[in-house]
This record gives C-alpha cells, structure tokens and sequence, in this order.
C-alpha cells in the first residue's frame, strides 16, 4: 500500500506489525489492506468517472467503465451477486453508523434500505435448493420485508420540510 502511494499517511513497518498483532494476525490485516486498496481505487474511480461525464459521456460509457470491476474481479452470475452483497455491506456499514453516531433520520432510512438490499443479494446468492443457505432463504426474506417497512417508517416520521430535518438546512446528509 505504501509501496504504491495510496495511503495519504503512509504507515511505517512497526506500525504495520503491530495493527497486525492488534488485529489478531496477518490474516485480518490481509482484509484490512486489500479494503484500504480498494478504497483507494474507489477514490481513483470516482475522480476519473466524474472526469468522464464531465467530457460529455453518457450512460453508454457509464456502463462500459462500470462493468470493468466485475470483469477485473473475474466474476460469473454468482460471483456478481456475492460482489454486490460484499459492496452493500459497505453502504450498510457506513449508513448504519452514520444513523447510530450522528443520529441522521436519512441515515437511518438508507441504513435499513441496504441491509434490505443486503438480505435480499443472500437470497439471489443461492444456487439452488441443494445449496446449503437455501434453508435460510424464507427468514431472510422476512428480514428484506421487515427491513423495508422499517425504512418505509423512517421515511414517513421525517418532517414535511428538509430544513426541519437537519439544523444546516439540508435533510440530514
């Protein structure tokens, strides 16, 4: 990561070992760089689209430079949807701190919406009724549906006005 100039603080070697250590081991450390690179090139991604649209593409292009993550992660049909859920974990993660921490009502609402998302991409994610998390499909799909209405309840308790939602006068973002 340091090697390839993406972190903005750059870790020396102590530090590393002793995350690793602190971590319980290489092995989560492993996950905590490969995420950090993939933060990284998240970043690169979002400069250069922006970059993109900017020179007049269109969602053609979109499309094509947005498919390039599935084929670099060699990913068939399954493969997509187990990318997809790992990639709304994220948004979950994010959301559901934003509304525990910073007690934001849109936050809350997008938190329940992608852990939706989350249990709805499991489902997609079995292969069959040999598959052993088939069994788990009829409770995960009582959790998309509880998740929904959760987030529909959160929708419908924020104030009629953005400016009531939030004290800087946008709705709680």
């Amino acid at each position: 990561m340091t090697a390839l100039g993406v972190y903005a603080q750059q870790p020396d070697p102590e530090e590393l070992e002793r995350q690793a250590v602190s971590v319980g081991g290489e092995h989560v450390l492993a996950a905590v760089l490969a995420n950090a690179l993939y933060g990284a090139s998240i970043g690169t991604g979002m400069v250069t689209e922006g970059n993109m649209l900017e020179a007049g593409a269109g969602s053609e292009e979109m499309a094509l430079a947005r498919e390039q993550v599935f084929k670099a992660s060699g990913a068939d049909w399954t493969g997509v949807i187990g990318l997809l859920h790992w990639q709304t974990g994220h948004v979950w993660n994010a959301l559901k701190t934003m509304s525990e921490e910073d007690h934001e009502p849109l936050g809350t609402v997008g938190a329940h919406a992608s852990n939706a998302l989350l249990n709805l991409l499991s489902c997609m994610s079995v292969t069959g009724a040999d598959d052993p998390r088939a069994a788990d499909v009829p409770a995960d799909l009582e959790r998309v549906r509880a998740d929904l209405v959760a987030a529909v309840e959160a929708l419908d308790a924020l104030p009629v006005s953005g400016t009531e939602v939030s004290s800087d006068g946008t709705p709680g973002v």
